[in-house]
This record gives C-alpha cells, sequence and structure tokens, in this order.
C-alpha cells in the first residue's frame, strides 16, 4: 500500500462541512418554523436533511480511518464539477434552469441516453421538481440575476 495516498476521510469531511453550512444557512437565513401559520419555513427541510447527512458523515468520517487506501477515479469529480456549475448558474439563470439544463447535457453527454428518453426523463423529473416540491411543498426555488430582470 505504500505509495497510494489515503483520502478516504476526504469525502466525509467535505461533507460534514457543507451539512453544518445547510444547518446554519437553514436556521439564520430561512428559518426553521412559523409559529403563526403552524407551517415549516423554507429552511425546516434542507436543515432536517443535512442533519441526517451530518450524522452519517461523522460516523464515515470515523470509520475512515479504519479502511484501506483508495483510488481516485476522476470521472467521480465530473459529478461535482457539474455541481458547481449548477450552483453557479443558479445565481444567473435561476435554480430550475440550471437544474434543467445540467440534466438534459448529463443524460446526453455522460450517459449516453437517446433524444427521445432524455426528453421523457427530462419532462418527468421536471413535473416532479415543480409540481411536488414546487406547488406541493411550496418550496421557493432561486429565481436568478436574468430570471429576476424579466419578472
Amino acid at each position: 500500500m505504500k505509495g497510494k495516498l489515503k483520502l478516504n476521510f476526504l469525502f466525509p469531511l467535505i461533507m460534514i462541512v457543507a451539512s453544518a453550512v445547510w444547518i446554519y444557512k437553514g436556521i439564520t437565513e430561512y428559518g426553521l418554523w412559523d409559529s403563526a401559520a403552524g407551517a415549516p419555513k423554507d429552511g425546516f427541510f434542507p436543515v432536517v436533511i443535512a442533519a441526517v447527512l451530518l450524522i452519517a458523515s461523522i460516523f464515515n468520517f470515523i470509520s475512515s480511518f479504519k479502511e484501506e487506501a483508495v483510488t481516485v477515479d476522476w470521472k467521480a469529480c465530473i459529478l461535482l464539477g457539474a455541481i458547481v456549475l449548477v450552483y453557479f448558474f443558479t445565481k444567473y439563470i435561476g435554480f430550475l434552469p440550471a437544474l434543467f439544463v445540467f440534466y438534459v447535457l448529463w443524460l446526453k453527454l455522460y450517459a449516453k441516453v437517446n433524444w427521445k428518453t432524455t426528453i421523457i426523463a427530462t419532462a418527468a423529473m421536471f413535473v416532479i421538481i415543480y409540481f411536488g416540491f414546487g406547488l406541493g411543498l411550496k418550496i421557493r426555488f432561486p429565481k436568478g440575476a436574468w430570471l429576476k430582470l424579466l419578472g
């Protein structure tokens, strides 16, 4: 095993930091509970999910030191880069359009899915996210600078 860089702890550590950031943002920026309406605010679900991620990541971080060193699969970094791009473009075109572009490009360029399947899967994903989360759970998605200019 000499010569291998032991990075098993790196991903759980990044997830610990990311979950801590979302817990902080959920509590301080978005709020947890609207007592007047008796309903959760925008930060409730991100805090719950981030708390579960935090607990799982802490256990994974601790157990990572007992594991053998792993080699880095750089193809997996493509997904991380794509997620960073979605975050970046969310500020400009909004979350739903950025997610839509990411999803289509991912299916066509990375997964190499045909156009028929791409269109059906993208439509299904959009319906689930928009109607399920946007209208059903009343989650407000970031609009982005360009969409704010339009309306």
